[in-house]
């Protein structure tokens, strides 16, 4: 293991300066969540059911407009793409707390389609600042900053929110989320690897873009039981476009009858097929089958990773110890920093599909084990993977995404994330309320481990299709 790699890493200003930027534009939004339900269900009093609503309200608005702030970044440039993220950061979460709640929803919706894009902005710039292993050590490291994050960030929320005021906490929410916007401005990391000669000097010795794509075949190939011709055309140009926006109306939707009155024409029909072909082709070439099971990958993690958070709370609460919660927390993401910096280190890939099956199983113990301790201790296998599952999951896409479509891509594997995370609390919770807090670990568990195994499955079959 090369723990000397991250040295090397963090010798690049470029790389420092990114990561730093990135914590700091992150914090605030790791705390909104627990804010926005303080105040929904105690400010308000309206409970943690409508409290749930306007966490699902937030959600759903990231998982919108991540692809699109993504695709702006691609097409306009970063700054420009930032900038009206910056102004409704700055005005949308100080006025949330003054709201009746019906309005609130609307506004947080909307904070939610226009949050700064930091995490894809953040795995985009690596992606352009680093090359083969070293790229993999980046995402492992960014892994860390983030876990790190995520122990800090909720638990300052609570403590602003129980101190002060929630308000105060949603009112620090949108302006620090906005300092972090101009930080991220005036650093303007590159996205695309034409951008190094502006922003400084490229890597020593980097690959060139057919190396690198057949080093991320090679990877594949090593790690997992996946074959170079089932890789290699997702890296190309994709196989199984997604469609994800309406269909342009270019015609009617009356079929033309033949003058014999045999039925519709199959001229207009073929026109028409052949237009949605070129659409696909035009906007989403770069989806294939396996950037869909790094997709599904996304999802699994969310589901898990909130189905577990969700379930250690309850559990904790149960047992009269929601007070240690921290404490479970602590250890569960501290392990996945561990995880995550040994991953780095080792330098190999290993493939996201087998990570995220051991991450749902590494769950299970967590459903047979009482108390504090207990449940801390359970909780490190879990973690151990968590950061090396997603840093496997960030690494694969951007493998096999031309640069040019690498924020949106990204966009979409934060918004399947996103979606996982909105599917994972409400269905843990059904498990939790109607057999047990220790459901909600098993639920999260078995829909993770189903999702991944249906994607290899799918990738496989789409592999062994004959030509």
């Amino acid at each position: 293991m090369d723990f000397g790699a991250y040295g090397r890493l963090l010798q690049d200003p470029r790389i420092r300066h990114l990561l730093a930027v990135g914590f700091i534009a992150r914090f605030p939004h790791t705390a909104a969540g627990v804010i926005l339900t303080l105040h929904v269900a105690l400010t308000l009093g309206l409970g943690y059911g409508q409290a749930g609503l306007a966490g699902a309200a937030m959600t759903l608005g990231i998982a919108v407009g991540s692809p699109w702030r993504g695709r702006v970044v691609d097409a306009k440039g970063l700054r420009r793409a930032l900038l009206p993220s910056v102004i409704a950061e700055a005005v949308i979460w100080p006025i949330v707390p003054w709201l009746p709640f019906w309005p609130m929803l609307l506004a947080v919706f909307l904070g939610g389609v226009f949050s700064l894009p930091i995490f894809s902005v953040v795995r985009q710039g690596l992606g352009v600042l680093t090359h083969g292993k070293d790229r993999q050590t980046a995402f492992a490291l960014d892994s860390i900053v983030t876990e790190t994050i995520f122990m800090m960030g909720p638990a300052l929320g609570a403590v602003v929110a129980a101190t002060w005021s929630s308000a105060l906490g949603l009112t620090i929410v949108g302006l620090s989320s906005a300092l972090g916007g101009i930080l991220l401005m005036w650093f303007n990391p590159p996205t695309r690897s034409s951008q190094l000669a502006v922003v400084g000097p490229a890597t020593e010795d980097p690959y060139t873009e057919e190396q690198d794509r057949q080093e991320a075949i090679a990877q594949a190939v090593t790690a997992a039981p996946m074959h170079v011709e089932m890789a290699a055309p997702s890296l190309a140009t994709g196989a199984l476009p997604a469609i994800t926006e309406a269909i342009p109306l270019v015609t009617g939707s009356l079929p033309v009858i033949a003058a014999d009155g045999s039925g519709p024409t199959t001229a207009p029909r073929r026109a028409r097929a052949e237009r949605l072909r070129q659409w696909r082709r035009t906007h989403f070439s770069w989806v294939g089958p396996e950037v869909l099971g790094v997709l599904v990958v996304s999802m699994a993690a969310g589901i898990v990773m909130v189905g577990t958070e969700v379930s250690m709370v309850a559990e904790l609460e149960s047992q009269g110890a929601a007070a240690s919660v921290g404490l479970v927390y602590a250890f569960w993401c501290g392990a996945s920093a561990v995880g995550g910096l040994f991953y780095g280190a080792w330098g190999r890939q290993v493939h996201p599909y087998l990570l995220m099956a051991l991450f749902a199983v590494a769950t299970v113990p967590l459903a047979l084990v009482d108390g504090v301790w207990a449940l801390a201790l359970a909780s490190i296998p879990s973690g151990l993977l968590t950061a090396p599952t997603l840093a496997s999951a960030s690494s694969r896409l951007s493998h096999l995404v031309v640069e040019e479509r690498r924020g949106e891509a990204m966009g979409f594997y934060g918004s399947a994330m996103t979606a996982g995370a909105a599917m994972g609390a409400p269905l843990a919770g059904v498990f939790i309320d109607g057999v047990a807090p220790s459901a909600g670990y098993v639920f999260a568990a078995a829909a993770g481990f189903v999702l991944v195994l249906l994607a290899a499955l799918a990738t496989v079959m789409r592999g062994r299709r004959p030509a």
